[in-house]
């Protein structure tokens, strides 16, 4: 398995190899740094790079480059007419990561693939600013890529034990940001379609709706989320699936709030559909119908 860019044969990362789009033709893979580079020289690689060598991208990289190429093998020139040891290549290139001191972006790309989340190299500008964003000790726990709808905005929305924020990084340098703390959030929802998916997010007087690329992002999120709706961040809620259910728990959460008439008539159907496929009984049913007419 390649372990190193094909181009400046520096160590891949779990972002550089996570969706699999970095390969070429010849078996190689690039770093996202020297993909962003080619890409940015013919931007028909972000769709077809499959199909082009390792030789193809170096000519077509060094061809753009001009005269910044020639400075390039002046300098390798001088280095290689000095004494030196290079005992591999792997060991001679050790610039940007070390086990001893990974950076604060190294944890939160680590915490990114815990998260077996899939993201494109458009987002890389937004995984960057978690760093400005994130407190020191917060942990990411679950990530997708897609589009906020109230701004029509394309982006990532991330959760960590505390809070939902949804970034867009603009290309200009300015960043839009937007959270909403889990204490806040009543519920969250996800639908699945033909190729995407959609996350909705409720808070008292507003719903943040997301519609994210992949179809099983919106799922697999509220997933990772549902635990700590309704809960401080401090410690994770307890959840016990094989003996509460997951309307009920959302009901219980929120009985002394007064909602949205269109959600407490939306969780009323869900609640008929469970009762139909026998999951609740007609006494939950109707003990979970009360509750949900006293917060309208």
């Amino acid at each position: 398995m390649n372990t190193e860019c094909a181009l400046c044969i520096t160590p891949l990362t779990a972002m550089d190899t996570l969706l699999g789009e970095n390969k070429l033709a010849d078996g190689g893979i690039l770093c996202n740094k020297c993909l962003n580079k080619a890409t940015n020289v013919n931007k028909d690689l972000v769709s077809d790079l499959a199909n082009y060598s390792i030789v193809q991208i170096r000519n077509m990289v060094l061809t753009d480059a001009g005269e910044e190429k020639e400075e390039v093998e002046k300098v390798e020139e001088v280095i290689i007419s000095q004494p030196r040891i290079v005992p591999t290549p792997s060991q001679s290139i050790q610039f940007t990561y070390t086990a001893d001191a990974p950076t604060r972006l190294d944890e939160i790309k680590d915490q990114i693939v815990a998260t077996t989340a899939k993201l494109s190299i458009f987002v890389d500008r937004e995984v960057e600013e978690l760093v400005n964003i994130l407190d020191k000790n917060e942990k990411l726990i679950a990530v997708a890529e897609g589009k906020y709808l109230y701004n029509d905005l394309e982006g990532i929305v991330v959760s960590t034990e505390k809070r939902i924020i949804f970034i867009n990084k603009k290309i200009l340098g300015g960043v839009f940001e937007n959270e909403f703390p889990l204490h806040k959030v009543s519920s969250i929802q996800h639908d699945t379609g033909l190729i995407s998916s959609t996350l909705k997010v409720y808070t008292p007087g507003f719903t943040a709706e997301f519609k994210l690329h992949l179809k099983s992002a919106a799922k697999n999120f509220s997933e990772a989320v549902q635990d700590f709706i309704g809960s401080s961040g401090s410690q994770k809620a307890e959840h016990k699936p094989q003996e509460r259910k997951p309307e009920t728990v959302e009901i219980q959460q929120n009985s002394e709030q007064k909602e949205d008439p269109a959600i407490i008539f939306e969780q009323l159907e869900k609640l008929g559909k469970l009762r139909e496929l026998g999951v609740l009984t007609e006494e939950e049913f109707a003990e979970q119908k009360k509750k949900l007419l006293a917060r309208l």
